[in-house]
């Protein structure tokens, strides 16, 4: 199956609402408010491979053709990360954030949509295996 730049990059944005909602619904008293999106921003801008063709400002993009998946889907969550902490600045509280909604909004932009259905193979899966590394040390 081929997947789109651009799809890589708004599954990256679907990726990081859902750990936003997986990280609130797992601790009481977390609040999305109290969050660091400018340091988590910063940790995918170091994950990206060349992080010398992103532009300077959000919203972010690559100033040449990047076709990697790996960094458009940095890029997708950098965006996410960043505009969510513009909300918190302009003190709208990200609690009442419809994670749900979003997703499904983004969901809409694929032009691949089915890729959505294969979430759970792309990143669940990677993350359990993540989770499997950290048990065995």
């Amino acid at each position: 199956m081929e997947v789109k730049t651009t799809d890589w990059m708004v599954m990256g944005m679907i990726h990081a609402y859902k750990i936003i909602q997986k990280a609130s619904k797992k601790s009481d008293g977390c609040s999305l408010n109290d969050v660091d999106y400018s340091y988590l921003t910063e940790l995918q801008r170091r994950d990206i491979e060349k992080p010398s063709l992103l532009s300077d400002e959000f919203p972010y993009f690559f100033e040449e053709s990047n076709t990697s998946a790996h960094d458009n889907v940095h890029l997708g969550m950098m965006n996410v990360f960043t505009m969510l902490g513009k909300h918190k600045e302009n003190g709208e509280d990200l609690d009442k954030m419809n994670v749900p909604f979003l997703v499904e909004s983004l969901t809409e932009e694929l032009e691949n949509g089915d890729l959505v259905k294969s979430y759970d193979d792309i990143f669940v899966s990677i993350e359990k295996m993540a989770d499997g590394i950290q048990e065995f040390r």
